[in-house]
């Protein structure tokens, strides 16, 4: 007999290496996905319980809890539930240091769980959103139920094994059990390290995507105030309605759907932003946690504590600081919320882990009823075998040697084949799931390079016709659109074509794109076929357009030097405005066009529409 004192000495240092270890695994868990974590106290909690007793696995259930909520500053419900889980556990096992069924007591205490907080979130929707409850509770389920399974494996087997310490702990296994454990662990376990191996490359991606969009998103607007001259910016910091309406236009054309582009100045002052007023925001920069993820881009998550860690991600989102260029005073912000990036993904692991949890509870009651027709088979064939000294002393051998259990070694193999099918399974949806990824960049690349072929004049790399009458008509839709369209062709270009030959006419086309180009500033520039070109200005007066026109006709006088012949490009310009003039894409092009010919007849170079009823007042006025 061990004196009392040793006996408890022993438990005080096991309860104390368990409270250590359960919270050294909560400080280290495993990261899923966005707002998922896997965590493994609970598996020393068990341990504790069935080696240590029911106030031990309390103490340390309740020392793990204040830890997460004081030290990890965790929501109220990862702190709480380790602690109600132990609770319920020593209640259904009693003071019995029997394992054998906690787990499926735990599996039963999560379902329970679970199908409370679901009714709860119905009922309290601010405290948490149904679908981050569903997915957490499905999560915690496959979690507390892969450790308590782990537990029972641990406390099941451990005793096999040939330390003296050990085996005084040795009881005979039964084969349902052994089945049992087989099944599940040979489904949970894979299932669990494939869950966490897709999440963590999950989190990787979607980093790479909110980086992606919020660059592409930066650059496009940045892009576009490249183009903008000293005379726009001083209009944009003098705060001209009509240059921050441009950039407001600029900025929500840019912006990536449900990505909040904002503009400000060097005092932070919002000019123009892309999905309303942010004023009632928290100030990322002051409020809440921040995390860098490079040199321009953050995570931002909300301050204060959530019910479950979900919330805190459904509030998320990255920023994307960027300076125009180097001696502006404009700032870029992109926010992209984390809550549209992670939807599908978080469907998609919510139904993982539900037909995870019902495919346990499957096999559970299937492995049950087909253990039950096994062992007695084996009882029969025992009993009809008894008559074979030879066979039975070779097969106690065999058992005394290996695995101390008559029917195991006649079911191990079929158990290892199924789950080299399971592993074989996954890797084949793995590779599968990565075939399905390359196909889908190869097609969106195909897509756009597709794309810029269809709105993209071959010759002058100009965009086309097609490309005009999609941007024309969108720039006319927008609210209080103004602006004027610029109608061109080359004078003589027939006569230089016929006489110099098709590719002297084509060297001077490509010549007058580049003028074009040249002189039309933030305008766009088509070419709608052989020697017409238009030029678009969105929201632009009079003067300005006059002075585009008359900067056009004085880029033409630059001669084109081909082989040993000077060709000199001339153009004739017609302009209609919009609205005044037209408030259809059509009528706009049919004048401007008409204005054109008129020019080209009188010889001015440029020429304005006149409505009928103008009195011969232009209608660009």
């Amino acid at each position: 007999m061990l004196p009392i004192s040793y006996i408890q000495n022993r438990r005080l240092a096991l309860t104390l290496g368990l409270l250590f270890v359960s919270l050294f695994a909560d400080w280290f868990s495993i990261p899923m996905l966005y707002g998922l974590q896997y965590h493994f106290s609970s598996l020393f909690v068990i341990l504790a319980l069935f080696t240590a007793g029911a106030p031990a696995a309390v103490f340390i259930s309740s020392a793990v809890a204040l830890s997460n909520y004081f030290l990890l500053e965790m929501p109220l419900f990862d702190s709480g539930i380790v602690m109600l889980e132990a609770l319920v556990l020593a209640l259904l096992t009693g003071l019995r240091k029997e394992a054998g069924a906690v787990f499926l007591y735990d599996l039963l205490f999560w379902l329970g769980a679970g199908v409370c907080m679901l009714i709860g979130s119905f009922g309290m929707s601010a405290a948490a959103y149904p679908g981050d409850v569903l997915l957490y509770i499905t999560k915690c389920s496959v979690n507390g139920a892969g450790n308590a399974l782990a537990a029972e494996i641990l406390l099941t087997y451990l005793p096999l094994l040939p330390w003296p310490v050990l085996k005084k702990r040795y009881k005979p296994i039964g084969l349902q059990k052994i089945l049992v454990h087989l099944a599940i662990s040979g489904v949970v376990f894979p299932f669990i390290c494939f869950m966490i191996i897709t999440g963590i490359s999950q989190n990787q991606m979607i980093n790479l995507r909110a980086h992606q969009i919020a660059e592409s998103t930066a650059s496009a607007v940045k892009d576009q105030l490249h183009l903008w001259g000293g005379q726009e910016y001083r209009a944009l910091e003098l705060q001209d309605i009509i240059q921050l309406g441009r950039l407001k236009a600029m900025v929500e054309k840019s912006a990536f759907p449900s990505a909040r582009v904002t503009v400000s100045d060097k005092n932070g002052e919002v000019l123009a932003e892309s999905m309303g007023d942010s004023s009632g925001e928290p100030d990322w920069r002051t409020e809440g946690r921040l995390y860098r993820y490079d040199e321009w881009m953050y995570l931002w998550l909300p301050a204060g504590r959530h019910f479950i860690e979900p919330s805190v991600w459904r509030e998320a989102f990255y920023i994307y600081v960027v300076t125009v260029e180097e001696g502006t005073t404009l700032q870029i912000q992109v926010k992209v919320p984390v809550s549209q990036l992670i939807a599908d993904v978080q469907g998609i692991y919510t139904l993982d882990f539900v037909l995870i949890l019902a495919f346990i509870v499957l096999a559970l009651l299937t492995v049950y009823g087909i253990s039950r027709f096994i062992v007695h088979f084996l009882v029969k064939l025992t009993q009809e075998t008894t008559g074979l000294p030879d066979k039975i002393t070779a097969q106690f051998e065999i058992f005394a040697q290996d695995s101390r259990i008559l029917e195991f070694d006649q079911l191990h193999e079929n158990f290892r084949q199924m789950a080299l099918k399971l592993k074989a399974m996954f890797a084949e949806a793995t590779h599968l799931n990565t075939v399905l990824r390359e196909q889908a960049r190869q097609i969106k690349q195909s897509e756009l390079q597709f794309q810029q072929l269809a709105f993209t004049d071959a010759l002058t790399k100009l965009p086309n016709r097609l490309y005009f009458h999609s941007y024309l008509r969108e720039v006319m839709e927008l609210p209080g659109a103004s602006g004027a369209l610029l109608f061109m062709d080359l004078n003589q270009f027939k006569l230089i074509n016929d006489t110099y030959g098709h590719e002297a006419g084509d060297a001077l086309l490509q010549h007058a794109a580049a003028l074009l180009k040249e002189a039309a500033g933030s305008g766009t520039v088509c070419r709608l076929g052989g020697d017409e070109f238009v030029l678009i200005l969105p929201a632009a007066a009079r003067a300005e357009i006059q002075r585009t026109a008359e900067q056009i006709l004085e880029g033409f006088k630059t001669p084109l030097a081909y082989q040993e012949w000077m060709l000199q490009p001339r153009t004739s310009i017609g302009i209609a405005c919009f609205p005044s003039d037209a408030d259809r894409p059509e009528e706009l092009l049919k004048m401007a066009d008409g204005s054109m010919y008129r020019a080209k007849q009188r010889g001015s170079g440029v020429e304005w529409h006149r409505n009928p009823g103008s009195h011969g007042k232009d209608s660009g006025t």
